[in-house]
């Protein structure tokens, strides 16, 4: 029997929930986010409230939520394979970015288990009729928080700014960690977008420019009691958040490189140069083959991570094969984004085309997905005291 050709081009999702997220959400995807992507690139538009609650009436901002508060009740796991697919079909790389940061921090606010966060937030966030903005970085390391919040009587006083917070234009609620003035430990207080004291400006860049980013001011912002989240280690809490980024991110983000790869080779298939096809010239032969491998090995590093997350073998603080995954993956994008502009030539540059903003969307990551080069001191310091002490216990074990 003739064996049958591998494929090549392999599904990261099964074939019953890729049709489920083009039945469920294609419509919404074809008709609301598609159509005005550019204008809102070229506007710095961000959503509107309309269209996010209409993402919320169809689930997807509390896929993994329960079921008794509204939420969709699925897997963490689906939930990345419906990014994946999403990240795929929208032409706004800002869409599914923006859901995993709202799918997240409404987790975040569930799991403190307080009936009255759930009734003025949650519940409304699983609707898609509150969002909520991540305020942590800066502008600057991420571990020297320079915004400080005080004790005032019972409440307290927060003053500071956060640059950029992604979607801070259109959120309602913002999770804000501030550096304690009486002893300098991480605290997490929520903050309304209506509190007095409270500005928000543009702060768009060069890509997602439909998320509404934004700078954040506080000026004597006087909280009460009830919106203090977290009293002292808010980092730790902090790294709740970016944890399941780190896993978010390659998924929607490895849909956007199926995107540009498949775009790119149909383009350069019917490309003319010196009377052959482009893809008939080794060298470009050989740039589609390295897209592919980039491609492909990302592929395999989140379809491991998600077979990971289906067993429920991450640790919830800071994983280190999450970080590997989010730190593979943006680097592999980011190659294909110089290939892809190597071999197009002009064609990746002018808006006109279907690269510009697919590309500067990617390398906009950099920055959003925080600097690669901290997670590589991360993972090195880590990997440096494992060996240390395997060595150290290696060598006590030699003694006896």
């Amino acid at each position: 029997m003739e064996a049958s050709p591998q494929m090549l081009l392999r599904p990261l999702c099964p074939a019953s929930l890729t049709a489920e997220v083009k039945d469920r959400f294609g419509e919404l995807i074809a008709t609301c986010i598609n159509p005005g992507a550019g204008e809102r690139d070229r506007t710095a538009t961000p959503f509107s409230c309309e269209l996010v609650r209409e993402a919320g009436r169809l689930g997807l901002t509390g896929f993994t939520l329960p079921r008794e508060i509204g939420g969709q009740g699925r897997s963490w796991r689906e939930w990345g394979m419906v990014l994946h697919e999403i990240g795929y079909l929208c032409e706004d790389t800002a869409f599914p970015m923006l859901l995993a940061y709202l799918g997240t921090l409404t987790k975040l606010l569930h799991q403190t288990g307080r009936r009255d966060l759930a009734d003025r937030y949650v519940v409304p966030m699983v609707r898609g009729e509150c969002l909520g903005g991540f305020g942590w970085s800066e502008g600057h390391d991420p571990f020297s928080l320079q915004t400080v919040i005080r004790r005032d009587g019972d409440g307290y006083i927060l003053d500071g700014e956060k640059v950029p917070i992604a979607d801070g234009l259109i959120a309602d609620v913002f999770m804000i960690f501030a550096r304690s003035a009486e002893n300098g430990d991480v605290m997490v207080v929520l903050v309304d977008r209506d509190d007095r004291g409270v500005e928000v400006t543009p702060y768009p860049a060069m890509g997602v420019r439909a998320a509404g980013m934004a700078r954040v001011r506080f000026s004597d912002v006087h909280l009460n009691d009830s919106r203090m989240l977290v009293r002292s280690d808010g980092i730790s809490y902090g790294q709740r958040f970016l944890n399941e980024r780190r896993f978010e991110m390659p998924c929607w983000l490895l849909g956007r490189m199926r995107v540009l790869f498949e775009t790119c080779v149909d383009e350069l298939s019917r490309r003319i140069r010196f009377r052959l096809p482009l893809t008939e010239m080794q060298t470009v032969q050989a740039a589609i083959g390295r897209m592919y491998v980039g491609m492909e090995t990302a592929r395999l590093v989140v379809a491991d991570t998600l077979e990971r997350i289906g067993r429920d073998e991450q640790e919830v603080l800071w994983d280190p094969a999450l970080a590997v995954s989010k730190y593979y993956v943006v680097g592999q994008a980011l190659d294909m984004c110089r290939t892809a502009q190597h071999v197009l030539g002009g064609a990746a540059v002018f808006e006109a085309r279907p690269y510009s903003r697919l590309i500067r969307d990617i390398q906009c990551l950099v920055p959003i997905a925080g600097t690669l080069a901290t997670l590589e001191v991360d993972l090195g310091v880590l990997v440096t005291a494992e060996i240390e002490r395997a060595v150290y216990a290696r060598n006590k074990r030699e003694e006896r």
